[in-house]
């Protein structure tokens, strides 16, 4: 509720006398177009909707507007001072009523949900007009101005023209005020014209003299419309619609004339219905349909970061399982060149001790020191790139990164007996992930070696290929250890599955496997050949 600052009396005595302006003068234009006794008649009474509006925008202080509106209309109409004011009185309390109601409910001003209209719809036509139209007849009966023979006609009357005000112009002001900042003013004004030119010529001009018949046609185009453009064109359009034919009625044109006045009236009081009915329905459920399928996105999008972050978490189980494992290779690596650097060292003391040492031996020394420290430094890089994955894709020559894990696990593999090799007849390069890449041909590799340290074949022998064929790269790594069970090859990439729980398998390395060569926009595939396993990461080419 958009309650008025009460301190800033320009805008709170401009709205208050907008909506004395705009009650009276709604009111004499339904009064002099549907002829009835004084200010009752059965037709649409716009002077409601605007109260009604007025009040549930701006709050409850706007209330002096509304019986200021009924005043002057009532008075105009012959109707005494006294008998005025308490109409009045009646019709402002009615609109306080209402406010408390709605806010009781939590009522969606912008018509969101279709208990909105349903409530709308029920408060109105069931409490609001009832407790109006019977209270204010109190007063015109009690004041002579109407007679017990109409009393029930005049009644019904009051209660469904007003109803008819509230449904067609309240919603109509709440979706404008609420929404009149992001309107396109030009394209607002022009599909409620637009419609009611189209509506008058069809009724006029084409003279359809069958209800049902432009019933149909016109429901179908203003469905159209909501459709595209929504409940705020929507509301706007029905008031068209309802001042298009309320003209015809006054001139005695169209449809709406050609039987008795009270059958013209309900008839035209019903084709309104009907399209304020028609474009609430159609409006709340495209915007209800919008709203599940921004949930929808946003649930998706909530899903998808969740899995990110999942298959972040598995990557680094992954790789916290094999850092054992690497550290055992790292010391390995290191083992060799160390030995040799300590031999050097004491032979380069040795020589000092005896006075041997010379310009010779100096030199041999440093030639020897630096090409092991060199190649304990290539170590560290080899695995501190593998452990440092890119945020970004990048291009890079999948050569290297094969020889870059061949360097890391060549020497330990050979200690289990296992010989690993590499060919390509060139230089090939993708975009993707390197380091990703290379922990992908890793875990394919130690999965090799595990099998061929398992089945002990007499030759031992992991044989990597990297070659182009017209669309790909394949780079395939074989196996001799036999293969894998055809009864589990469609497990092998679960995550969690493992034929290794005797040695503390984790079941992640296969899966994560998959998972990196899909990231890479790749894709992985496994036969078995008559010595063992084929693993084939197909990779898109990407020239420098």
């Amino acid at each position: 509720m958009n309650i008025i600052d009460l301190q800033n009396k320009t805008t709170y005595f401009s709205i208050v006398l907008l909506l004395a302006f705009l009650y009276y003068t709604t009111g004499a234009i339904s009064l002099d177009v549907f002829s009835g006794h004084k200010i009752v008649n059965v037709g649409v009474f716009a002077s409601e909707g605007f109260a009604l509006a007025f009040i549930l925008f701006f709050g409850r202080s706007v209330w002096p507007g509304i019986f200021l509106g009924q005043f002057l209309l009532a008075y105009s109409n012959d109707i005494g001072a006294l008998a005025s004011a308490e109409i009045a009185a009646i019709n402002s309390f009615e609109a306080l009523i209402a406010l408390r109601i709605f806010q009781t409910l939590k009522f969606d001003l912008g018509f969101t949900h279709f208990k909105d209209l349903t409530l709308f719809i029920s408060v109105v036509a069931l409490i609001l007009q009832p407790f109006s139209s019977s209270m204010a007849h109190i007063v015109l009966y009690s004041h002579t101005l109407v007679g017990a023979d109409e009393l029930g006609f005049s009644i019904f009357s009051w209660w469904f023209g007003n109803v008819m005000g509230q449904l067609l112009i309240t919603p109509f002001v709440l979706l404008f005020l609420q929404n009149y900042k992001n309107i396109n003013l030009l394209e607002y004004i022009l599909y409620p014209f637009g419609f009611a030119l189209f509506l008058y010529i069809l009724e006029i001009h084409f003279a359809i003299t069958n209800v049902l018949l432009l019933l149909s046609i016109s429901l179908s185009v203003l469905v159209l419309i909501v459709s595209q453009k929504g409940m705020l064109y929507g509301s706007a359009i029905n008031v068209l619609i309802a001042m298009t034919i309320s003209y015809a009625v006054y001139n005695n044109l169209g449809i709406f004339h050609l039987k008795s006045t009270l059958d013209n009236i309900i008839n035209y009081n019903l084709f309104v219905l009907a399209h304020i009915l028609a474009s609430f329905i159609v409006g709340i459920r495209l915007e209800e349909k919008k709203r599940s399928e921004d949930e929808l996105k946003k649930i998706i999008a909530q899903e998808i970061e969740k899995n990110q972050n999942q298959q972040l978490l598995l990557i680094q189980q992954s790789r916290l399982a094999q850092m054992g494992e690497m550290i055992s290779m790292i010391a390995h690596q290191w083992r060799q060149p160390l030995n040799a650097l300590t031999l050097s060292n004491q032979l380069l003391v040795a020589k000092y001790t005896k006075g041997k040492l010379d310009t010779e031996s100096m030199e041999y020394f440093k030639n020897t020191s630096k090409e092991l420290i060199t190649q304990m430094s290539q170590t560290i890089d080899d695995f501190k790139n593998f452990f440092t994955p890119k945020q970004e894709e990048e291009l890079f020559c999948i050569n290297d990164v094969v020889e870059s894990i061949l360097n890391i696990v060549a020497d330990i593999y050979e200690k289990d007996g296992v010989e690993i090799s590499f060919h390509a007849q060139e230089s090939l390069y993708t975009l993707g992930y390197p380091s990703e890449l290379g922990q992908a041909i890793l875990n394919i590799t130690n999965n090799a070696r595990d099998a061929l340290n398992e089945t002990n074949p007499s030759s031992k022998q992991i044989i990597l290929n990297l070659k182009k064929d017209t669309k790909m790269i394949i780079l395939s790594i074989q196996d001799t250890g036999g293969g894998i069970d055809e009864a589990i090859q469609e497990k092998i990439f679960d995550p969690y599955f493992s034929t290794k729980t005797q040695k503390n398998g984790t079941g992640l390395g296969l899966y994560m496997t998959q998972m990196i060569i899909n990231k890479q926009g790749a894709r992985l595939e496994l036969t078995n050949t008559n010595n063992g396993a084929l693993f084939q990461i197909y990779l898109k080419e990407k020239k420098i």
